[in-house]
């Protein structure tokens, strides 16, 4: 009788549209500690859900969650009702937790990153667990059987996917899911309620080349940061931020390629009291994919600063901007930004934010978006997007 060889049964899989699926057992001992770490995590959980009773326990705690997209701290999870799921996924994997397993449980987070994934599973074994580590990786998944596969980088795939991935939430926000924004932002002035009076640069439309984040990691969160000088250095730091951080004027939560609104980067008084302390010195407006802490730039400094040197060159050091009046009322144009350099925080344990660029008015360069008057430059000058600024 013909048996196929598992070389054969790939073939065939894959000329009929389907990814093909491991069949070998897995390990983590060729990945990096970290990774290996994370992906024998997702197998445990995967291999678990094969109980039903356990799929009933995770859907009770996931519907109870109090933070967003329902999300769930690995650990604690693990911990809770007596240890009740860390036995299962100890059982599940033959094996007590390893170190690097117990240390990466800590770091991540449990959830259904896809809304139409999360409102369609009601407890079945219809289910994938999938894990990424960096946004630029393959997501990778384990069945309810612990056999591994790759997934499509930039589509979900029918079938229900759980994540565990590198935490993205404070889950000491006591159900906010991000702390405050004072918090976040001590100096950042406070919000008034979104009030339309209120008098100040406004971003009222963007529209970015990509989502910055992989789908198996949610709704992305989308800062800009007012970056400005330093004292009398020739260096910046942050005036504003305004993102889904919290409520106010300085709100907006851009989860699409597109977003249309109002939100405030900079209120008049601030503005003017800049301009006091700060004379012929422009602010720069920053865009990050913001991986951890809100309104901080946490990321490879080495990168950030060859990206503002990148735009400083290219837009000839026109990559700032300054209020001004004109003929019709105040307008925000385009200013040297004569300060270079910004101190990063390095990111421990969670993963670096995505440097989406530097904003510059679109006069300073040859592209024209109707509808749009300032581009987002990134790294080695990639237009990564485009908004709408005006004063009000």
């Amino acid at each position: 009788m013909f048996r196929p060889t598992p070389l054969l049964v790939l073939l065939t899989l894959a000329c009929a549209g389907e990814a093909p699926v491991a069949t070998s057992e897995f390990t983590s001992a060729t990945l990096p500690a970290e990774a290996g770490a994370r992906e024998a995590l997702a197998r445990r959980v995967a291999r678990a859900l094969a109980d039903p009773a356990f799929r009933t326990h995770l859907r009770e705690r996931l519907d109870a969650s109090p933070y967003p997209e329902g999300k769930l701290q690995l650990a604690q999870f693990l911990d809770a009702d007596h240890g009740r799921a860390r036995r299962a996924v100890i059982a599940a994997g033959r094996s007590p937790l390893s170190d690097d397993e117990a240390s990466a449980a800590g770091a991540l987070e449990i959830y259904f990153p896809v809304p139409a994934h999360r409102a369609a599973w009601s407890g079945g074994d219809d289910l994938l667990v999938g894990t990424i580590g960096g946004d630029s990786e393959y997501p990778v998944a384990f069945d309810l059987g612990g056999r591994r596969r790759e997934l499509d980088r930039d589509h979900a795939p029918a079938a229900p996917v759980l994540a565990v991935v590198a935490a993205e939430t404070d889950f000491a926000g006591r159900g906010r899911g991000r702390v405050s924004a004072a918090v976040a932002c001590p100096e950042c002035e406070e919000g008034s309620g979104g009030s339309s009076a209120s008098s100040g640069l406004y971003i009222t439309a963007s529209r970015l080349a990509q989502k910055f984040e992989s789908w198996l990691k949610g709704a992305p969160e989308i800062e800009v940061l007012v970056l400005g000088q330093k004292g009398a250095t020739d260096s910046l730091t942050r005036y504003q931020c305004a993102g889904n951080f919290g409520a106010g004027p300085y709100y907006f939560d851009q989860n699409n390629l597109d977003w249309s609104g109002s939100a405030m980067l900079m209120s008049q008084a601030q503005l003017d009291a800049y301009s006091v302390q700060h004379p012929g010195e422009a602010i720069r407006l920053f865009f990050v994919e913001d991986d951890d802490t809100p309104c901080e730039i946490r990321a490879n400094s080495t990168d950030l600063r060859r990206l503002l040197t990148t735009v400083d060159s290219l837009v000839r050091g026109l990559s700032g901007g300054d209020d001004a009046a004109s003929a019709t009322g105040r307008i925000f144009r385009f200013l040297e930004a004569g300060q270079k350099l910004y101190a990063v925080t390095a990111s421990l344990i969670r993963t670096n934010d995505d440097l989406i660029g530097n904003a510059v008015e679109d006069v300073t360069t040859t592209e024209r978006y109707p509808g749009y008057n300032w581009i987002i430059k990134g790294d080695n000058g990639t237009t990564n997007g485009y908004v709408r600024l005006e004063m009000r």
